[in-house]
């Protein structure tokens, strides 16, 4: 029901679907090198001011723990699960999804988490997706925000104006999607049975084995969001939220300031929102498709030549990417765990159900 593709799969089925993403992520590499100066963007990233790329570093790590403390208090668990184990379960599942090319962490942290604290596997997935809603909204409100905030300004200046579609469809598009991430959460509470038995009959389209699976991972998503209704919990998941995204958004803006082009502060907010949908793209860690994404915002918009914005994606990716893959490997490392220990533990977790 809930199982990774990244380890269940045929052998040739595996090679079929690595030479897809092997095409995918040259393809797109190849559009976001095109023209490129690669010494040049060498020499930008070898000038770049490493106190501003420190900072960008710990920006990162800070989300680490933020999204760790977070998940301690969506889960509702008495006691708490450990700061430790969560902590390992996070990292380790959030750096899974940057070294292979789907969202392996969705499942991977539930069961590294049930496996080392008293939390169930079908609890704790449930909470994944409750804190997908909180984070899509996060991402969504901050684009609307600056799309209403630059809208006259990159609508009416020419050297914008081309490529304003991208503003003004992105704006359509994440409103949108808010309403419906609104109606979502409404129908989850006030028509909680219509929308069970609307899952119940979805339900009837997968094996009869994962019927009991694919029902307790609704509920458990529902019981997650009743968060909403107690103020004393919900208020710190709220401002772990902003600050979680307050420091992940900012990372951009560490980036430009230490290629010394700076840009206004909610330059991160579009530079975020676009790349979202570039790491959407099935590619290692978004490889490819986020750069891509990336520069088309800093060349379109504010006058990036290719080498500049090859150079602010580039160390704009490692930033976001390096603080959780060494941390996550360190963690392995400490644990005495292996990829082929965590594909094992999800797998027994995933029985369970």
């Amino acid at each position: 029901m809930f199982t990774c593709p990244w380890y269940n799969s045929s052998p040739l089925k595996r090679i079929l679907q690595l030479s897809a993403v092997a095409l995918l992520t040259i393809f797109f590499l190849g559009l976001f090198l095109w023209n490129s100066n690669l010494s040049d963007v060498w020499m930008r990233i070898k000038g770049a001011s490493l106190p501003w790329v420190l900072v960008g570093l710990s920006a990162n790590v800070g989300a680490l723990f933020g999204r760790t403390l977070r998940w301690r208090v969506i889960l509702n668990a008495d006691p708490p699960p450990r700061f430790y184990p969560t902590f390992f379960a996070n990292t380790v599942g959030y750096m899974l999804s940057i070294i292979l090319p789907i969202r392996a962490s969705d499942v991977a942290r539930p069961a590294l988490l049930a496996r080392r604290t008293s939390v169930r596997f079908p609890a704790a997935l449930g909470t994944v997706l409750t804190e997908r809603v909180f984070d899509l909204f996060s991402i969504l409100v901050l684009f609307v925000y600056f799309g209403v905030r630059r809208w006259h300004e990159f609508s009416t200046n020419p050297a914008t104006a081309k490529a304003f579609y991208i503003v003004e469809a992105g704006v359509v598009g994440a409103a949108v999607l808010l309403g419906l991430l609104l109606v979502l959460v409404i129908g989850v509470f006030f028509f909680r049975h219509r929308i069970r038995a609307m899952h119940a009959f979805v339900g009837r389209l997968v094996p009869v084995r994962f019927r009991d699976a694919w029902m307790r991972f609704f509920d458990s998503f529902a019981s997650s969001l009743e968060i909403i209704r107690r103020p004393r919990e919900f208020a710190p998941v709220a401002l772990l939220t902003a600050a979680i995204w307050l420091l992940l958004q900012s990372q951009f803006w560490f980036v430009v300031q230490a290629l010394h082009h700076p840009l206004p502060f909610d330059s991160s907010f579009f530079v975020g929102g676009v790349t979202t949908v570039g790491l959407a793209i099935p590619t290692p860690g978004g490889v490819g498709g986020f750069h891509k994404a990336c520069q088309i915002v800093l060349t379109k918009f504010y006058g990036f030549d290719i080498d500049g914005s090859v150079a602010v994606a580039l160390l704009f990716h490692v930033v976001g990417t390096a603080p959780v893959l060494f941390t996550g490997l360190g963690l392995l490392a400490r644990e005495g765990v292996r990829i082929k220990d965590i594909q094992s533990e999800t797998m027994n977790e995933e029985r369970s159900l």
